[in-house]
């Protein structure tokens, strides 16, 4: 009797990897990383830094700059700072890393030091999150808490929003939508960033702002200080039904203001500013839009990849979520402009970022939309 013939064997199917638990550590590392910065900046370690940019600090002379017990915890903290791409090291010293020189020098023009501590919103609106999320509405111990912060928070913005501003006055002035002699209505005013820098380019023109009475004072300051409060015309009260001194303007700016709201008041929020602008003025938009719903694809566009769209939105998705954990928006979207736009008989005409992470959308009524020079 012959014995079996064994099979024969091919070559061996590889298993995939086990997945890793990376993302997950990244995530909790992001906690991490967040209370390492903000720690790094109550101690004023980079302002420290910045009184010796050439040749830098070692532990012991840092640990003596910021006030700290020793070498050994500072030692622990820069290089984590290090390992996050805010400090270079040489060997025993410790430098500024460029970006950590621009933004989180307290002295820099661009500093975003202030913006570290404000930006994430009231503290407890994060640990109340999966709450909010189950009602649908952050508590109102939270919402009390934004509106005690929110004075420091929009002064935390004026750096970066006058960059912004400054930018898009350029644009403005490269399609001819910014006259000589501008009426600006800035709905939101905030720190006052957008009217100075639009003033600065335009000193003879002239600033309706409008904002709340804990607010208001912030951008008059802001205009005192750079000579040009004569330009300007305050406005207390809600951006949404209060009476202005005028009727129309050249310019409205929405400067990070509709994410905040719910979809109701952020959509009549822009037909003010619409009808503010008329027909021949233009509504700026500044805002982090997270990405539009997938139903939302306009005829002609490919079929997209879900997970890169929103992997490629990660700033403005962790902002919209910012706006959840404690107000009453969810942040807005391109197709949102679009509809509300369209609905207050109006075009977005484009989009572009004056300076990376900073999205700026502009809005015509549709009949100037479709002109030769605002296609320019």
């Amino acid at each position: 009797m012959s014995a079996a013939r064994a099979a024969p064997v091919g070559p061996a199917t590889a298993l995939p990897a086990p997945v890793g638990p990376a993302p997950v550590w990244d995530m909790i590392n992001g906690f991490t990383s967040y209370w390492a910065l903000s720690a790094a900046l109550d101690l004023g370690l980079f302002d420290a830094l910045a009184e010796d940019t050439r040749t830098g600090l070692d532990s012991a002379r840092l640990a003596d700059a910021i006030g700290a017990a020793g070498p050994g915890p500072v030692t622990v903290l820069a290089e984590t700072l290090v390992a996050l791409g805010l400090l270079d090291a040489d060997e025993d010293r410790f430098r500024l890393a460029p970006v950590a020189e621009r933004y989180l020098v307290s002295t820099s023009p661009a500093s975003m030091a202030a913006l570290v501590r404000y930006s994430p919103g009231p503290p407890e609106g994060w640990p109340g999150l999966a709450e909010t999320v189950r009602t649908g509405a952050p508590d109102p111990a939270v919402s009390a808490g934004l509106t005690e912060l929110y004075p420091a928070l929009v002064r935390a913005t004026g750096p970066t929003q006058t960059g912004v501003a400054t930018a898009v006055a350029a644009e403005l002035e490269r399609r001819g939508w910014w006259p000589e002699q501008p009426t600006v209505v800035d709905l939101g005013c905030g720190s006052g960033a957008w009217l100075t820098a639009l003033l600065r380019t335009r000193p003879n023109g002239t600033v309706v702002a409008v904002d709340r009475p804990d607010v208001l004072p912030i951008a008059e300051r802001a205009a005192t200080d750079a000579g040009l409060r004569e330009r300007m015309i305050p406005v207390v009260g809600d951006y949404l039904d209060v009476p202005l001194p005028v009727a129309a303007a050249d310019v409205v700016v929405l400067a990070h203001v509709l994410r905040a709201e719910p979809a109701s008041r952020a959509s009549q929020l822009l037909a003010r500013a619409v009808e503010l602008a008329g027909a021949d003025g233009v509504v700026v938009v500044v805002d982090y839009p997270r990405p539009d719903p997938a139903r939302a694809r306009r005829d002609g566009e490919d079929d997209e990849d879900r997970g890169a769209v929103c992997g490629a939105a990660r700033h403005e998705l962790l902002l919209s979520l910012t706006m959840l954990a404690s107000t009453a928006g969810l942040g807005v979207t391109d197709a949102d402009l679009r509809a509300w736009a369209g609905a207050a008989g109006a075009e977005l005409v484009d989009s572009f970022e004056p300076v990376p992470r900073q999205h700026v959308s502009l809005i015509r009524s549709r009949s100037r939309s479709r002109t030769p020079e605002a296609l320019s």
